[in-house]
Order: structure tokens, then C-alpha cells, then sequence
């Protein structure tokens, strides 16, 4: 549940700034979401705080961090592959004529109402899995014992749910033609062909089995790359929190859950015209599962921001402006701002550059940590401790 509602928060709210850190008389500024209603700075609110009074720091130059191997291995390209391969059937024909339960029909159909096609319910040459429950009820029944060759009238009724409103509850004809019978074949690491890749893949940017490989070996390295550098991230995070003690200032972790679930409900509005309610029940959970999550969520965020912030008062770490300047191009590029004014437009000059320092902060860290990366542990960062917290 924790992964699946930590994609569910990142549909709609960027963590990136949330680093944002002030200092004594410092203001804290922003939503989480990379796209804010216009009142967003409004939402936020000040609250004001000195780092050095709510945090006691531990250990945290030098860390000992130790992670499994991410190098992609000859095993784990294969399987890839063939997750991949296995949603492209081929279809070879057979002599089989008469349509039995779990047959591959190949076959041509024509969906009538009210004696005029309509939309959708036309195909040639499309290949149906009798039994697979993909059409509407009696569609796949009505084939069963057909010949190939003949032609089948099935009188059929929609479901007063269908999702289309036009057809739910309707009544109407499907005209199909049985082309053939077929059998679904489908092709490994081992036996796919150039021909094959090339019929199937040429969007992806591959027309031979070599280029196939190359490609998804290097989407694989890249993939591991990022969880490298999130389970480092972490990892380090985790063992802070074990040796620093963080005390938030009363109100604030309240006030950002708030500015969060405002946020996201606006969102939700904004993009489906959906209740809270309704959204998270379509996703399989309850508003208490939400509020759990997010309070998990904004607290271990806060917790890392307040951590990194003292850290960096203490080791004078500042912005530079080369770095700045990439940093913010960076956030433009990813988040997709039109450019830098629109970035410090929507979240201010000192809240961006103090997100960069404590995301320089955290590479410091990590630079100067202990940190091994070895096939033989399988324990990993235990990167579920602390979703999104790196950002």
C-alpha cells in the first residue's frame, strides 16, 4: 500500500522544493506542487523558527552505508526482455473449424443500434480469446461451436454500467465473421528475430534483436542509476534520523499537512472533477489510509529538511552561483517552468536557493560517507522507510 500511495501522492504534488529551509527569522514559503493554484503562496503561510533550537545533531560526517549491486546482470536483462515479449503474441494458423472455449478466434465484426453502426464496435481481423471475458456477456458464448467461414448474428444487450452512456443498457446486433482459428505463440530472448522486433518495436527505436538488447540494457543502467542514487539518499536519511533528534515547531507540521491535502484535493478537482472520497476510493483506499500516509509523509519530509539545514549552518555550506544557476535549470527543465522568472515567481528567490542548499548539503553528505555497494546484500537501503524524503 505505501508504494502504491506513494505514486498516488506523486501524481499530483512534486517534491522536489521541499527542502525549502529559513533560518532564525526565516519564513518558510511554497506548496509541494510543482503546479499550485494561483493562491498557493497565499495557502502557505509564515512560520518562523531557528534551526539551531530544533535540532540536536548527531553523528552525520562519514556515515557507513551499505547497499546491494546495481549493475545490470545478464539475468535480469533476459527477464526484462521477456516480460516485455510476453504482451506481443504472433499468431500462426491452424485447421482446426469448429470455435471451442479457449480457442484464439481470428475474426471481422460489425456492432449495430438501431440499425446504424456505431462508434467502436467495428473491427477486421482482430483475434478474440474465447472465454477471456474481454467482450460483453454473451459475445464470446454466441462463437462457440461456430465453423470458421460462418457468418454469426448475436443479439446482444450492453450492461447498464458500461462506461458508455450511449450504449449502457442498450440492445444490439453484433454481425461477425469467423475468419479462422489460431494459436497465440510467443516469442523468448532466445528465439526472436529481427523481422519480429522490427514489426513490433520500431517505435521504440529498434528494428533488429541487437538493438532491442542494447536499448533496454541501457534503459536498465539508467533505472538503476536513479534507485542507486534514491537508496544512498535513503540510507543516509534513515541514519540520520537514528542519531539526530528534531523537534518541529508547534503548528508547522499541521500547517503543511493542511497546505498538502488542500493542494491535492484542488488537484483531484482540477484534473478528474472528483471528491477526495470518491478519487481515493476508485484507487483502492480510504481517506484515513490517505491521512496516515500523509502525515508519515510531510513529517519525515520536514524532519529531513530541518536536519539538512542544520548541518549545513554548521559547515557553512552556502549557495554558489554556478552550482545555483545549474541547480535552477535543472528544476526548470524537470518540472517544466517556462523559464527561471516563472520558477521565482511562483516560489521566491530565498525558498528556491535554500532548496538548493540542502540538496547540496545532502551530496556533501553522501560524499563524504562510507558507502559500499556488494551483490551479496540483499538488505538493501530499506528505501520504503523514507518515500520521496530524499527530495
Amino acid at each position: 500500500m505505501k508504494k502504491k500511495m506513494a505514486v498516488l501522492l506523486a501524481t499530483v504534488c512534486a517534491i522536489s522544493l521541499i527542502g525549502g529551509c529559513g533560518g532564525k527569522g526565516n519564513t518558510s514559503k511554497g506548496t509541494d506542487a510543482a503546479e499550485s493554484t494561483d493562491d498557493s503562496s497565499e495557502q502557505a503561510g509564515a512560520t518562523t523558527y531557528d534551526v539551531e533550537n530544533c535540532v540536536q545533531l548527531g553523528e552525520y560526517m562519514g556515515l557507513e552505508v551499505s547497499l546491494g549491486s546495481y549493475e545490470v546482470t545478464e539475468e535480469s536483462l533476459k527477464s526484462t526482455i521477456e516480460s516485455t515479449l510476453a504482451s506481443y503474441p504472433s499468431y500462426e494458423d491452424t485447421d482446426k473449424t469448429t470455435v471451442e472455449e479457449g480457442d484464439v478466434v481470428n475474426i471481422d465484426y460489425e456492432g449495430i443500434k438501431d440499425g446504424v453502426a456505431f462508434e467502436g464496435g467495428t473491427a477486421q481481423g482482430s483475434n478474440l480469446e474465447i472465454g477471456s471475458n474481454s467482450f460483453i456477456d454473451g459475445f464470446e458464448d454466441g462463437l462457440i461451436g461456430k465453423k470458421v467461414g460462418e457468418d454469426v448474428k448475436l443479439d446482444l444487450t450492453f450492461p447498464e454500467d458500461y462506461g458508455n452512456e450511449e450504449l449502457a443498457g442498450q440492445a444490439v446486433v453484433f454481425n461477425v465473421k469467423i475468419n479462422k482459428i489460431v494459436n497465440e505463440v510467443y516469442m523468448t530472448y532466445d528465439t526472436m528475430t529481427d523481422e519480429f522486433v522490427a514489426n513490433n518495436f520500431v517505435n521504440d527505436g529498434y528494428k533488429t534483436v541487437d538493438e532491442m538488447i542494447e536499448g533496454t540494457r541501457k534503459q536498465l543502467e539508467s533505472n538503476n542509476e536513479t534507485n542507486k542514487q534514491t537508496d544512498t539518499e535513503n540510507a543516509i536519511f534513515k541514519q540520520l534520523h537514528e542519531s539526530c533528534t528534531v523537534t518541529l515547531p508547534d503548528g508547522l507540521l499541521d500547517q503543511r499537512i493542511q497546505e498538502y491535502k488542500d493542494q491535492y484535493v484542488q488537484n483531484i478537482k482540477n484534473s478528474y472533477n472528483m471528491e477526495l472520497a470518491d478519487y481515493l476510493g476508485s484507487m483502492g483506499m480510504t481517506e484515513e489510509q490517505f491521512n496516515d500516509q500523509v502525515h508519515q509523509y510531510i513529517e519525515e519530509s520536514l524532519t529531513n529538511q530541518f536536519i539538512l539545514e542544520a548541518i549545513a549552518k554548521k559547515e557553512k555550506i552556502e549557495a554558489d552561483e554556478e552550482g545555483y544557476t545549474a541547480y535552477k535549470k535543472d528544476v526548470i527543465s524537470d518540472f517544466g517552468f517556462e523559464n527561471e522568472d516563472a520558477l521565482l515567481e511562483q516560489y521566491g528567490e530565498d525558498y528556491v536557493k535554500n532548496a538548493y542548499i540542502s540538496d547540496k548539503t545532502l551530496n556533501y553528505l553522501i560524499e563524504n560517507a562510507k558507502i559500499t555497494y556488494d551483490s551479496s546484500n540483499t538488505a538493501g537501503a530499506d528505501a520504503d522507510s523514507q518515500d520521496g524524503a530524499a527530495e
